[in-house]
């Protein structure tokens, strides 16, 4: 696919955005000829299983010019093969930049860290929503978040829900533009829930910011559109169950590294889960077993 920016328009707007793929030599067709796609969000979804929560992939809702086309993001968290070093950031279709951001929220605010993990993270379908003349890459800050935390922990993301919302700095979701053309977007593919940016995150109340730790859900034309003011409560409405908290992740892997230091040691020792004494045979020859002591 290739999408196709005006910088000057003499008869409408620079903003419009024309999407077309490569056509193949075929009746028909000429070799290399730019084809329109009429639909690019069925196209960028195509290959997408929709009737399976999946961990690690996300879908956000992006505004190219004045068209929304929905976005397929996926991520890998791996644990890094380098010992006591910091993981690599591999993006496509995103700034390492703008990641290394979302990181580091989800480090501060949410006590997840990623520090000595392998971090991969790609936008399917070769769109790069932070390229020259795309303004709009920000607002798929929740989706890369959701789809890091979801391959990391390990909890699938439910497969009916798209997400909409620019991270800041101190875990808020910040508001964008063209909500509701993303909503009628979000529709129209088929998703029934949409998580987006609450529209009271900024309330004050006796000169006090009250963080919108809460959601509020509410049905508009056939979908339900789910307004989170914070980043952990957003994470926990997209996510197939919620996040568990930093103790309880620091007691699970504890008690797994004391297995496997468990598993380890009797390894060494030779002896079982029993307490009995275990004996390894790597004599493929088992009639010389018969003849030991008896020489």
């Amino acid at each position: 696919l290739r999408m196709l920016r005006a910088t000057k328009n003499r008869f409408g707007s620079s903003e419009e955005v024309g999407v077309y793929e490569m056509g193949n030599s075929g009746y028909g067709q000429q070799s290399g000829a730019l084809i329109p796609v009429s639909d690019p969000s069925s196209r960028f979804l195509s290959g997408r299983i929709d009737t399976t929560d999946i961990d690690g992939c996300a879908v956000s809702l992006v505004v190219e010019g004045t068209r929304p086309m929905t976005a397929e993001i996926q991520a890998l968290v791996a644990t890094s093969s380098t010992p006591g070093g910091s993981g690599r950031r591999t993006v496509d279709g995103i700034s390492v930049s703008r990641l290394l951001l979302i990181l580091a929220v989800l480090n501060k605010r949410c006590g997840i860290s990623l520090n000595r993990h392998d971090v991969f993270v790609n936008v399917v379908g070769g769109i790069r929503l932070n390229s020259f003349g795309c303004n709009d890459g920000s607002s798929s800050d929740l989706a890369i978040a959701a789809a890091v935390v979801s391959s990391l922990l390990r909890i699938p993301i439910r497969a009916d829900t798209a997400f909409v919302g620019e991270i800041g700095l101190v875990g808020e979701i910040r508001s964008i533009r063209s909500v509701q053309k993303r909503i009628s977007e979000a529709e129209r593919m088929g998703f029934s829930r949409i998580i987006t940016p609450s529209k009271y995150q900024n309330k004050r109340s006796k000169g006090k910011y009250q963080k919108g730790s809460s959601s509020y859900s509410s049905s508009s034309s056939g979908i339900e559109v789910v307004e989170c003011g914070d980043l952990l409560s957003a994470l926990n409405e997209g996510l197939v169950r919620n996040i568990p908290s930093a103790k309880q992740r620091r007691a699970t892997k504890k008690k797994h590294s004391n297995a496997l230091e468990a598993q380890q040691n009797n390894k060494n020792t030779g002896y079982g889960s029993s307490g009995e004494m275990e004996i390894y045979d790597d004599d493929e020859n088992d009639d010389d077993d018969f003849n030991i002591g008896f020489e």
